[in-house]
Order: structure tokens, then sequence, then C-alpha cells
């Protein structure tokens, strides 16, 4: 389990004691607590031990949390939508596979926002005859070229933004891709760009649910200060940025 800190203590002996208490030396304790919260202080430690140093945390006037990896939602357990429909209570999504879910405005708690990057690595060999004067020389001109083969790669990235949209507890969160929607959703609203429409999709969203926007995920800084703690950072810091 990791263990995280949404708020700090406002007296700088705590950091001694919360040093102590997570096996760590000072300075890498106020270290890993510097920068936007939540903030992973503990990366991994026994589920007995995360309890207690969590609750040893609340007591120095952190406030703490300790998780399981396990439970950071992936979009393996989202809906990832491809069509929306609006309906008279809120909205409709069809996913890859085809099937509907209904979403309704009073479910919904929070919508995050967010980029997920992807790169894609290309190898590419190629062969090609090239004059040689050493086999010229030692053939006495019989054969003057040889086969020279040239590999390259080509690595290319994307950038792909994105509105999440959780739901009361028990029901999955929604992914809403802009490159993977289909936005004729948005009718005479519709933009000449994703981007434009993925904006334009929030804004009607959050003008008819009243609900607000969490854009932590999406600031790199935020996303720079997330440790290694066995999944996507990208899935752990929409699941921090809810604390």
């Amino acid at each position: 389990m990791f263990i995280a800190v949404t708020a700090l203590p406002g007296d700088p002996a705590a950091y001694l004691e919360a040093a102590a208490l997570c096996g760590l030396a000072p300075a890498e304790a106020r270290s890993r607590c510097a920068g936007p919260l939540p903030r992973i202080l503990v990366r991994q430690a026994a589920g007995p031990d995360a309890q207690r140093i969590a609750e040893g945390l609340e007591a120095l006037g952190f406030r703490a949390l300790a998780a399981d990896p396990k439970a950071v939602p992936t979009d393996a357990r989202r809906v990832v939508a491809r069509q929306l429909a609006w309906t008279d209570t809120g909205f409709q999504v069809t996913d890859g596979q085809g099937r509907s879910h209904d979403v309704f405005f009073p479910d919904l708690t929070l919508f995050q926002t967010g980029f997920r990057a992807t790169s894609h690595t290309e190898v590419t060999t190629s062969t090609e005859r090239k004059f040689s004067m050493g086999r010229a020389l030692a053939t006495g001109g019989l054969s003057i070229s040889k086969t020279v083969e040239t590999t390259s790669t080509e690595v290319t990235s994307h950038r792909e933004a994105f509105i999440l949209a959780l739901r009361e507890e028990g029901q999955p969160e929604v992914m809403l891709y802009e490159s993977k929607l289909n936005f004729q959703c948005l009718g005479a609203a519709l933009q000449h760009t994703r981007a434009g429409n993925l904006k334009a999709l929030l804004e009607r969203l959050t003008a008819l649910s009243g609900v607000r926007v969490e854009a932590r995920a999406g600031d790199p800084a935020f996303l720079r200060g997330l440790p290694q703690v066995g999944v996507d950072e990208v899935d752990l810091a929409l699941y921090l940025a809810r604390y």
C-alpha cells in the first residue's frame, strides 16, 4: 500500500516526527511533501503498517490516506464512450462494444480533466547495394558492391485530452476521450477541432449538471511529483486529485 498526504500541518516540528514514523530522513520527508497536494509520502508499506502510519500522521496534523494500488481505477473498469446522446435526465453513452449506459445528472459527483500521453516506436529496416572497393579488389572486379542493411527508429508521441465523469459509489466512471468520442451530440455547437469539441462538451455538461470540474490530473507539476507505485501515473493522479 502507499500513503498519501492531502493536507499538511502548520507546525514545522511535525515533519521531524513524521519522518521518524515513516522511516525517512527529515529532508526526504519534506521533499516528498513539497509541491501540489496530494503527495505520496510512503510508496510501499504492508497493510497493518500503512494504517498505523496513516493514523500517526493524522495525529501529527496531516491529513493522510492509505490505499492499495489495486484500488486505483483504470480504463479497464470504466465505460469508455464512443457515442453520447442527451436524455431528459442526463445522457446516454455507447461503448466500443455497442452497449448503452444511462448516466443521470443527480448521480454525477465530479468531472475530471487531463491528458493521456502515448508513444509509438516504429523500427524500419532497409537493404541496398553499395560500391565496395575492397570487394572489387578481392574479386578482381567480378563483384564491386555489397549489401548494406540500415535500421532506423522513429518515435511518435500523442497527447489526448479527456473528461472523466465520476458518479455515486458503485457506478463505473465514464471516460470521454477527444479522439474516440463522436461529438454529433453538440449539434449546432459542433466545433472545427476535437479540442474545441471537448471544451464545448465540458461546458454543456457542467451547465446542465451543476457539477464541479477538477483539473489537477492535467497539471504537469502535479504529475511530475508522483512516484512509481505500480499504476499508470495519469490514473494515479486522477485518484489522488479527488481528495
